[in-house]
């Protein structure tokens, strides 16, 4: 019973941030950084495949990509009081000005309980054959059941590589999520971020 009751409160905790959620379920994903503007809308198939729509904005290169997005669940592992997760991303579409193919890959990997959450995604970006990687170190302040709103303070690092070239961000975030809603908002001195995501 016990077990039962913490993998349920997990269940509701993770569902508004990964990128697989429950069969069945539809997410809508607004997200926009300092390079792209991201938008998604997906269907779980199953428990660990979801499938989608994708809109992508390079606010660098001014170029539009219109994708189908595929995040898979390769494996998750459930402890009494943790959770942790390995997906498989891909995404392959064409430019919307001149239908030049583009594909991205990554992987993205998480552990969390209910006040402290690790994560790293690492994408390649075939247009730009740029490297991303997202690193995130979260602490949630107080503990919270799904009806209420859950508050995470996260430490967002960014590095990207590109024309034989790093560059590196730093953010602080704060994500709010109840039920179904999730907003994450952030700034350093000169970018901001911005997240909205919903499921259904």
């Amino acid at each position: 019973m016990i077990r039962t009751f913490f993998a349920l409160i997990f269940f509701l905790s993770a569902i508004s941030a990964h990128p697989v959620i429950f069969k069945n379920g539809k997410v809508f994903w607004l997200t926009q950084n300092p390079s792209f503007n991201d938008i998604r809308f997906g269907i779980s198939k199953s428990s660990n495949w979801l499938i989608g729509g994708r809109f992508l904005e390079d606010r660098n290169s001014n170029e539009t990509f219109a994708l189908i997005n595929n995040n898979f669940l390769a494996k998750r592992w459930n402890k009494r009081n943790s959770q942790a997760n390995l997906y498989l991303l891909s995404s392959v579409g064409l430019d919307t000005k001149n239908s030049k193919s583009m594909g991205t890959i990554g992987l993205h990997g998480d552990w969390e309980d209910r006040q402290f959450m690790v994560m790293q995604m690492l994408e390649y970006y075939s247009y730009s054959s740029a490297v991303v990687s997202n690193t995130r170190f979260a602490y949630s302040p107080y503990t919270a059941d799904y009806s209420k709103t859950s508050t995470w303070l996260i430490a967002h690092y960014r590095v990207e590589y590109s024309n034989n070239k790093y560059s590196y961000m730093f953010f602080p975030v704060v994500r709010l999520f109840k039920k179904n809603y999730l907003v994450e908002f952030g700034f350093n001195r000169d970018n901001s971020f911005l997240t909205f995501m919903s499921h259904f």
